[in-house]
């Protein structure tokens, strides 16, 4: 149960970062709070005694938006390099 707790109180940074920010690490920051909150939730079922939910569903889920959040990171890192070629 203090894993799920922590991961919680852990999203917060990220919410809070992607309140103030304007530019496309705002969209990091969103896709960062939702892969900590998933995998808050996936070590809760998990803590419950729900296995089967939180291993087929969270823990699948959450490695599917820490994917998403890699890809962004990439293809927005990608975009300022550009921009600071030309």
């Amino acid at each position: 149960m203090g894993s799920a707790v922590v991961m919680f109180a852990a999203a917060i940074v990220p919410i809070y970062l992607s309140l103030k920010l304007k530019s496309n690490f705002k969209i990091l920051t969103v896709l960062l709070a939702v892969f900590i909150f998933v995998h808050g939730i996936y070590h809760l079922t998990y803590y419950a005694g729900e296995e089967v939910l939180g291993e087929s569903l969270f823990r699948t889920l959450s490695i599917v938006v820490f994917i998403i959040f890699g890809i962004a990171f990439f293809y927005i890192s990608r975009l300022k390099k550009e921009k600071l070629i030309v």
